[in-house]
């Protein structure tokens, strides 16, 4: 059974937090594995901080759902 989560704006950090526990990570854990996976070496610092300011790329949304499991979907407001 797949699942689906709505990402909003306002609460994207804790939605990423809260996907990374149900796959048994921290955050740490998590950009840990992003930077294995894309060989990049930014840090979870620098990953908080676009949270934070709103300038996380869409591809590195992509990277951390990928890590996770997840896929985007964009979907047509109903």
């Amino acid at each position: 059974m797949s699942k689906e989560y709505k990402l909003e704006i306002e609460n994207i950090g804790s939605q990423l937090k809260f996907l990374a526990s149900l796959n048994g990570c921290t955050m740490v854990q998590l950009k840990a594995k992003v930077n294995d996976a894309y060989e990049k070496t930014d840090s979870v610092r620098n990953l908080s901080n676009k949270i934070k300011n709103k300038t996380l790329r869409v591809s590195e949304l992509a990277e951390i759902a990928n890590v996770l499991g997840y896929e985007i979907v964009l979907k047509e407001f109903s």
